[in-house]
């Protein structure tokens, strides 16, 4: 389960809006922008290490790599570090990305067409010209072979 000392004692990123006095807060598009930034770098970091405890030491590392930068009040430097980060991530990228199983092109997806009724009846039926020739091949022959019932 997750705890908020995994991460350092912080706990989560605060990414919805809160209510202040009755009203919604939104958080503002830089705000959203590093939240997003800081939640795909877990998922890059995710899809690199095979073990889950050098997970949370790097995801530990990069908590402090965003902390470090929390107090920047330059709109051209906090533009300037969100694009760097992002041309990170990009070069970052894993080739083959981890996938939960049920979403496009993991194991389960669609394993189960048409919300689990099956494929329609019109493709599993066998044709009848099958149905015959089974009948001829594998199962005349066995009834002619039979002995005579007493």
């Amino acid at each position: 389960a997750w705890s908020p000392d995994r991460l350092g004692g912080k706990g989560r990123v605060e990414c919805q809006g809160r209510a202040k006095g009755g009203k919604m807060h939104l958080p503002s598009p830089h705000t959203a922008r590093v939240c997003t930034l800081y939640r795909r770098a877990l998922k890059t970091l995710f899809n690199w290490t095979v073990d889950r405890e050098l997970f949370i030491a790097e995801a530990k590392d990069l908590r402090k790599q965003f902390e470090a930068n929390r107090h920047v009040q330059s709109p051209a430097l906090m533009g300037k570090l969100c694009s760097d980060a992002e041309k990170t991530l990009e070069y970052w990228a894993h080739p083959d990305p981890y996938k939960l199983p049920w979403q496009f092109g993991s194991t389960k997806y669609m394993r189960y067409p048409g919300d689990g009724a099956g494929l329609p009846k019109w493709l599993c039926d066998i044709p009848d010209y099958m149905v015959d020739h089974y009948v001829e091949m594998y199962y005349l022959p066995k009834v002619k072979n039979l002995p005579p019932v007493p």
